[in-house]
Order: C-alpha cells, then structure tokens, then sequence
C-alpha cells in the first residue's frame, strides 16, 4: 500500500490543511474509500504510526482517507468571525470529499466510515446524518455523552443536531439505512456511554450490532477490532 500526506486549502476552515491517505497498491478504480477518524488527544497520523492499519488494510482494493479533525468531535463550531472559522463537519464532508475524489480515482459514493474514540462519536454522527453518503460504519469506544465533553455543546453552532441520538431517531424512521456497529472495551471509561448507545438504538427499532471484548481505551484493544470492522466495510461494498 502507498501512503501519502496530501496539503489543500479548505474553504470551510479557510486555511491549508492536510491529511494522509492509503491507497491500494493494484486495480484501476474507481475505489471505494474508508474514512477513517482520530481520538481526541491525536492526529492524522495516528492511525498510521500507532496501528497496523496499513497492513490489516492491504487485502482490500479501498482508499482509506485519514484527516486531521483538532479537538472539534468533527463538528460545526461557533467562529470567532473570519479569523476564528471552526467548521469541520463542512471541511470532513464538503471539501475532503471534493478534493478526495478531484485527486485520486476515487468512488464518489458510497464511502464508508469509522473511527476511535472522539472519530467513533464522529463516524456514528457523521455516518447517521450524511446516511445516504455511507454504506458502513463501525466506531471504537466511542464518547457519546457531549455533556461531559469539557463543555463542547456551548461551542456548536447546533446542540441538537451535535447529538448522536438526533439521528438515531431519524435515521430509525428512514427505509434504509448504513450498517451500523460499534463496540467497546469492558475496562473503557466509556463503557456506560456506549451502552446508554446501544439500548437508545434498540428503543429507537435502529438495526445495529453492538459488542463488548476485553480491554481498555488503548491501541492494543483499536488494533486487534479495527480488523472486523474492515472486514464489515468491505462485505457491505461488495469487496470480498
């Protein structure tokens, strides 16, 4: 697999930005792409220096595109006018989109997406709302409760949309919808928020699978079960 960090102005943050990109060694496209999302305290790097994400992806004919999200959960932000511009749904699903797609032979849809940690709450969000955008999505440890996210909900432009039991309860009510897992680890933290998660979901009548292994909110744990959710994501694009 080649890897590559790729620099590009975003007009939704209005600055030069960048992110990492894994791109399949053979087949001549359009590939489907995985967008695959960041913790918290990391960045676009992490999932290529502190995993084995290059090799558990090689089988797969599967752009995997790794952005740079800050400390935004992946959300819109209020912006301090045009010096303090903070949107970073915008940036994930317009302009990494557009330019993703402009620059490699890329599928334009569907994509699949995942994530740890702050990107697992970002890929359950960002996959329920954009639901006709993604055919699969598997988070890690997600941390679902906002509320006790260091007040996070006060910076979003829109609280009620910022909430992944928002879409949940949409999404439920829609004809179809991605395939949707998520798990965690026993001794995580953020067990509780992740089975809060999975009864809301079971309440709404959403179609998911849930599960629970050992381990914590480590890199051990995020590289041995990023495994099943590749194999997820290709099953679903039809890549096996």
């Amino acid at each position: 697999m080649g890897v590559a960090e790729v620099r590009f102005f975003s007009e939704s943050l209005k600055q030069r930005v960048s992110y990492n990109v894994i791109l399949p060694d053979e087949g001549n496209g359009p590939f489907p792409v995985l967008l695959q999302l960041h913790g918290y305290t990391d960045d676009q790097f992490a999932w290529l220096n502190r995993s084995n994400l290059v090799r558990h992806v090689q089988p797969y004919p599967l752009i995997v595109v790794l952005p740079n999200g800050g400390t935004s959960f992946y959300l819109n932000l209020k912006s301090a006018g045009r010096f303090g511009v903070r949107r970073y749904e915008d940036f994930m699903i317009k302009d990494l989109h557009q330019h993703v797609t402009n620059t490699f032979h890329a599928q334009a849809s569907p994509w699949v997406i995942g994530g740890l940690s702050m990107g697992g709450f970002g890929a359950m969000r960002l996959g329920l709302k954009y639901a006709d955008r993604f055919a699969s999505i598997w988070a890690h440890s997600g941390a679902y409760d906002l509320q006790d996210r260091d007040g996070i909900l006060t910076e979003v432009e829109d609280p009620v949309d910022a909430e992944v039991s928002t879409w949940v309860e949409r999404v439920a009510q829609r004809d179809n919808s991605p395939v949707i897992s998520f798990d965690c680890g026993v001794d995580d933290d953020l067990i509780d928020e992740n089975r809060q998660l999975h009864a809301r979901m079971d309440q709404a009548g959403l179609a998911h699978t849930y599960k629970e292994h050992p381990g914590a909110h480590t890199w051990d744990y995020w590289d041995q079960h990023v495994q099943e959710a590749l194999a997820q994501h290709a099953r679903v694009l039809g890549l096996d």
